[in-house]
């Protein structure tokens, strides 16, 4: 007679096919829904999402049908991660998570209440973007193990609620909580393999999210060495993804290159959302690269991704296509709460740029200052050189040096060497309106340097076009706007009148014809226009 304890310790003992035929003789024999909560469980690991899926809900139904409330439930918080999992959808996995808590309502206090908690913060973290909502939930998940006694529990609650204040900006109480939560993990303190693994891999996802890629390269080679180990093969695809996402922000992308599209191809018939997340961080990759179509193309595989859906945003703002752009920045910005700082300070940059770019800097503005604003609260490296890129699109010439100068610095200490390399060819360009042509070829020398240890491509043609600009001299340094506003100018337009001709503010033209008087290096409208007749310029 087959043994439902011989299965369940082949599963304690990570032996997922083992466990996966014994549970199936187990229900060959008997109708147990302890049997079907293993085979789910082994079919979890082995990527069988049909087999799970089908397996958890008729568990579900089997303790229904026992009058066991409490197994119920579980099988419903399992499934109700498990639809997010495997792409069966939101809608689905909150009414189980319905069904979950609606069931142990009824039931006195025990841990199941703590890990349907766990599910409900998983939940607001990845379908909400909420990490306020979320810590309510992991904090009444600890509070449930402190009574209980479930030593499992107790950890993985502490993990989400690290993970959860890091998502709300703050990164030390963050990061410490899950640096607690992850050497208890891998020290024994937690027996169940799937929470272990999933405590590592909250860590090194918040390592990314704070582009702490020093810290991060550090846990993706303790996390792998202990997917290898255990054979936990989905854990392991996951972990490959989060460290070539660091990777890609680092700027080490050959690596990058091999890890992710090693990774889809061992992904190529999985449900698992592991697979999108790996096409989104190709995806990025291309597009900082330069291959732009080839990006769009992968984004498009993860429409509803916020990463995806940025790199689409910057695709058009790089092709021209700025209107667009900022319509889609705005919409996405809606989209986050504000609670969720993080992923609100990737998407400020780029809203200040194209804001800035189509004449709404009262929009710009805002943003630098909700970034500014993040940055003096998380206090990263990171985050204070993208608020001082932010900062340099709306300063003077001389204050956006500056703040370059500030960018290149923090970027270099985060070891973000493409976006030093980005925030170098800013500062040339700043550099070459204020006239110091020796200063901003030392920073186009040094990122052509950073773009070629990069293999990138589309930097280094930015880059030769900046040398040329300094061959030719500053006036070639307008941009299509400010030529627009010059040749306004030279019909002897006033302000006022070049406002309402382009749809502009006053103040929008304000700044463009102090920008032109800066670049062409000319006291008066005047002059500036006698030049760019001169040399052909207008």
């Amino acid at each position: 007679m087959a043994s439902l304890n011989a299965a369940q310790k082949a599963l304690a003992a990570g032996s997922w096919c083992r466990a996966d035929s014994a549970f199936r003789a187990v229900i060959a024999e008997t109708s147990d829904p302890a049997a079907y909560e293993g085979l789910a469980q082994a079919a979890w690991w082995l990527d069988d999402a049909d087999t799970c899926l089908t397996a958890r809900e008729t568990a579900y139904r089997g303790y229904r049908s026992r009058k066991d409330p409490i197994g119920a439930a579980r099988m419903a918080a399992g499934l109700a991660w498990d639809c997010v999992l495997f792409g069966r959808g939101e809608s689905v996995a909150m009414g189980w998570l319905g069904r979950a808590q609606e069931t142990l309502a009824a039931v006195e206090e025990c841990p199941e209440h703590g890990w349907c908690s766990v599910r409900e913060a998983e939940l607001a973290l990845s379908i909400h973007k909420d990490p306020v909502q979320a810590l309510a939930c992991a904090t009444r998940a600890a509070e449930v193990g402190r009574r209980t006694g479930d030593g499992d529990l107790s950890v993985v609650s502490l993990a989400v609620q690290g993970l959860s204040l890091v998502r709300s900006g703050e990164v030390e109480a963050g990061m410490a909580r899950l640096d607690s939560a992850v050497a208890a993990a891998t020290g024994g303190d937690v027996v169940d393999l799937m929470w272990m693994g999933k405590v590592l891999c909250w860590l090194i996802a918040a390592c990314h999210e704070t582009q702490d890629v020093t810290r991060a390269e550090e846990w993706c080679r303790r996390a792998e060495a202990i997917c290898v180990d255990r054979d936990l093969v989905p854990l392991l695809n996951v972990c490959r993804i989060q460290y070539a996402s660091v990777q890609v922000s680092a700027g080490t992308w050959t690596a990058a290159e091999k890890e992710l599209t090693e990774t889809l191809g061992r992904l190529g018939g999985t449900r698992r959302t592991s697979r999108l997340e790996a096409v989104v961080q190709l995806g990025e990759l291309r597009r900082r690269q330069g291959r732009l179509v080839e990006a769009e193309a992968l984004f498009k595989q993860a429409e509803f991704d916020p990463v995806a859906g940025l790199g689409r945003i910057l695709i058009k703002f790089a092709v021209g296509d700025k209107r667009s752009a900022w319509t889609a920045v705005q919409r996405l910005l809606r989209a986050l709460p504000t609670e969720s700082r993080l992923a609100r300070a990737d998407v400020l940059l780029p809203a200040v740029r194209i804001a800035h770019a189509i004449g709404e800097d009262d929009e710009a503005a805002q943003a630098a200052a909700e970034l500014r604003a993040t940055a003096a609260a998380v206090r990263t490296d990171a985050l204070f050189a993208k608020s001082a890129v932010a900062d340099s699109v709306l300063a003077p010439p001389n204050e956006s040096s500056s703040l370059l100068h500030e960018a290149v610095w923090r970027y270099r200490r985060a070891g973000l060497r493409h976006d030093e390399a980005e925030a170098r060819l800013l500062l040339a360009t700043s550099l070459m309106v204020q006239g110091d042509s020796e200063g901003a070829r030392d920073q186009v020398t040094s990122a052509t340097e950073l773009m070629n240890h990069l293999a990138d491509k589309a930097g280094l043609a930015r880059a030769g076009d900046l040398q040329k600009c300094l061959d030719e001299g500053s006036a070639a340094l307008l941009t299509p706007r400010e030529k627009e506003v010059l040749q306004l100018i030279s019909r002897g337009m006033s302000n006022d009148e070049i406002a309402t001709a382009l749809t502009l503010s006053r103040h929008t033209v304000h700044r463009h014809v102090a920008n032109i008087l800066a670049k062409l290096d000319q006291p008066t409208r005047a002059s500036a226009v006698t030049q760019a007749l001169t040399t052909g310029l207008i």
